[in-house]
């Protein structure tokens, strides 16, 4: 699976997975403040039908000692028997402590039920106080099922829509290969007619040609630069990562310019200048390796500038620029520009690949690459290295 795939594919995952934790948040909440408040009306309920209860046998009762015996029969509750001036006349729970209020109401964790009674024979009772415990253990077995709930909902949904969506992204990744397939037959069949039509370049410059002879011999030997370095991008992505590579403390300064040179006739066909600010500079790197990076981004300086337009060439001792006064790149397409088979400008053509190498290269040899642009004033890619590099 490619890198763009890849992306795509955690982007979906990642995407349907935290709306769908929302969603599941959402509905547990609802559904957790529901269980909590019908635990709250059930011990409601169950407290006033217990008070109800339990003034049946007040009434009944000839006096204290034997009202006594009718309290407190449910282990579930807690009785207050409470007088006029609410002084507690009777309690099953000595550390009882509350505030008092006529009805159902919650204090200090724990429920109580008040009701007035009246009594003939016993005058002194005025309240029934019922107390109840809090129901938290029950809304913490709720919060334990919701929890379960959730993490194993996830975990469902998150395998359900990784497996749709690699599905979907199957054909995709099919017309992916069918390009890799066709770049590799291309390539394999570009190689001896492009080293034949090198060969008979580099003859025919050797011959003694008329001017107008000559101009034609300058133009295959620009389309076959093109070409060649086509070819050398193809066969890199096809041969990166069964190549062994030859790191060696590189002089950026002359290689960069050897492939200036080798570029101008391309830059000079488009009245493009080139000017350059070279300092001493050296980094351990495999040596095709940076004739790839710096190929690309010069090739792209040249085709996306405009006629007569500038290229800007800056080397430090840690860093090295290419700036150009092209047509530049939109914000919007900014970001995917190092994606494969990426074009910011279909008008130019390509296959999409040469900024995917250069960024495939300073992954591996751990350099930074900096890109700024504006739409109709050009572009500047800049990579950087630590000292420690080189």
């Amino acid at each position: 699976m490619h890198s763009p795939e890849k992306k795509s594919l955690i982007r979906f995952v990642s995407l349907f997975v935290v709306l769908n934790t929302i969603f599941l948040l959402i509905i547990s909440t609802m559904y957790y403040y529901y269980q909590r408040n019908m635990y709250i009306e059930l011990r409601r309920d169950a407290m006033s039908y217990y008070a109800g209860t339990l003034q049946d046998h007040i009434f009944d009762a000839k006096n204290m000692d034997e009202l006594q015996k009718h309290l407190s029969r449910d282990p579930r509750f807690e009785v207050v028997l409470l007088s006029h001036k609410k002084k507690i006349l009777y309690t099953s729970a000595p550390e009882v402590v509350f505030p008092f209020h006529l009805g159902f109401y919650k204090y200090d964790h724990h429920y109580f039920f008040t009701d007035t009674i009246e009594l003939q024979h016993l005058k002194k009772v005025r309240y029934l106080l019922v107390r109840a415990d809090s129901i938290e253990p029950q809304l913490e077995q709720t919060r334990k099922s919701i929890y379960l709930f959730l993490i194993f909902s996830i975990l469902f949904l998150s395998v359900v829509i990784y497996v749709l969506g690699k599905l979907f992204l199957h054909p995709v990744r099919d017309t992916i290969h069918k390009l890799d397939r066709f770049i590799r037959d291309t390539t394999h069949e570009l190689n001896t007619p492009l080293s034949v039509i090198t060969m008979s370049v580099e003859q025919l410059h050797k011959e003694e040609l008329l001017p107008k002879q000559r101009k034609h011999v300058e133009r295959i030997s620009l389309a076959s630069k093109t070409i060649s370095n086509l070819y050398n991008d193809l066969t890199f992505l096809l041969m990166h990562d069964q190549s062994k590579q030859h790191n060696i403390d590189l002089d950026i300064k002359a290689l960069l310019q050897e492939r200036i040179e080798y570029f101008n006739p391309i830059a000079e066909a488009k009245k493009i200048t080139i000017r350059t600010d070279l300092k001493a500079a050296a980094f351990r790197i495999d040596r095709e390796h940076m004739i790839r990076l710096i190929d690309n981004l010069l090739s792209n300086a040249i085709k996306y500038n405009k006629p007569s337009g500038e290229i800007y060439i800056t080397l430090e001792p840690q860093s090295l620029s290419i700036r150009d006064t092209g047509i530049g790149i939109s914000k919007e397409v900014i970001e995917h520009i190092f994606q494969r088979y990426t074009r910011f400008d279909e008008a130019n053509g390509g296959f999409g690949i040469g900024l995917n190498i250069v960024q495939m290269i300073t992954q591996k040899y751990q350099l930074k690459i900096a890109v700024r642009s504006e739409t109709a004033e050009g572009s500047e890619f800049k990579v950087s290295w630590n000292k420690s590099s080189h």
